[in-house]
């Protein structure tokens, strides 16, 4: 069994499950089959507890000898700051990390609408940015780690990735703008084969899909029928509503209304939500552009939309 030498690090609504089903198309490149949950093996305590054997056997066990980079994908490393560096540095010293970096302030929208989706969230945004620090005071148990409701912390890419470099060298990190990936421009997975010390460095995967997240009408609304159908059961639906598929289900009432509350098209970011984060970011913002080879002006401007 090979061990790992590569992770996909973060950020969440970063991009990540994109770069994940680009790379695991290569024959050099293993990543677990399993996309979903995550492992968060270093981040979430509880699975930490169970032991390096554990995760390796877990996640690893299928890995063979002639995969050149062997990885997994866990958005909430990045976020973990300086405990999961420490965490990783103790096992795995020479390991590599590849941060996907999307513009906070769309990141922390698309965070939103995944949490309200999933019906974690009640609050429209402007209250949920308004009511975030004291919710991330007021949550308890595993909660007070997952910590669902810290949409702009998971931003301050510069304060993170100065307290991994603490722990690793910079020739160990590769940053991607997650912005400049995509099925028309796959020169940032080219670079991201070179940084894997991959032979071929030229594949080219099948375009991968676009994982984004509708939005809905009321996330109180979608919160309420979380609790009906509970929550295993409602992620299954969720999923058969994006995919379009017909599910046999007694309570029809409810699940047309789930589907009502589903919009077909992802809005945009309201324009006074976004020149809040503006301001919340405006100095890491200046700090990672010091620290990346890419732009980072543009996360500044005022879009008037978008985003995923």
């Amino acid at each position: 069994m090979k061990t790992p030498n590569f992770i996909i690090g973060g950020t969440a609504a970063g991009g990540t499950s994109y770069l994940y089903e680009l790379l695991i198309q290569h024959s050099e490149v293993y990543l677990p089959k399993r996309r979903i949950p995550e492992p968060h093996y270093y981040y979430k305590s509880w699975e930490y507890a169970k032991g390096l054997e554990w995760y390796l056997k877990e996640y690893f066990s299928e890995a063979s000898e002639d995969k050149r980079a062997v990885g997994e994908r866990s958005s909430s490393y990045l976020y973990g700051g300086a405990r999961v560096a420490q965490r990783i540095a103790k096992d795995f010293p020479q390991m590599k990390f590849i941060f996907m970096l999307r513009n906070p302030i769309q990141r922390a929208w698309g965070n939103y609408r995944f949490t309200a989706l999933q019906g974690l969230e009640e609050l429209s945004f402007y209250d949920a940015i308004k009511r975030e620090k004291i919710r991330i005071k007021e949550s308890h148990g595993i909660w007070s780690e997952i910590q669902p409701y810290d949409y702009t912390g998971r931003g301050f890419y510069a304060k993170q990735l100065k307290e991994f470099l603490e722990f690793f060298p910079k020739e160990q990190i590769l940053c991607i703008k997650s912005e400049s990936l995509s099925n028309d421009n796959l020169e940032p997975l080219f670079k991201i084969y070179r940084f894997l010390g991959l032979l071929d460095t030229a594949f080219m995967p099948l375009p991968a899909p676009i994982h984004a997240s509708p939005s809905v009408v009321s996330a109180k609304v979608q919160k309420e029928l979380r609790d009906y159908f509970g929550g295993d059961k409602f992620r299954f639906l969720i999923n058969d509503i994006r995919k379009e598929e017909n599910v046999e289900i007694q309570d029809k009432q409810k699940y047309l209304q789930l589907q009502e509350n589903l919009k077909g098209k992802k809005e945009a970011i309201p324009q006074d939500c976004e020149k809040i984060l503006q301001e919340i970011f405006k100095f890491d913002i200046e700090e990672l552009e010091k620290m990346v080879d890419f732009d980072v002006r543009s996360w500044q401007t005022i879009s008037g939309g978008g985003g995923v």
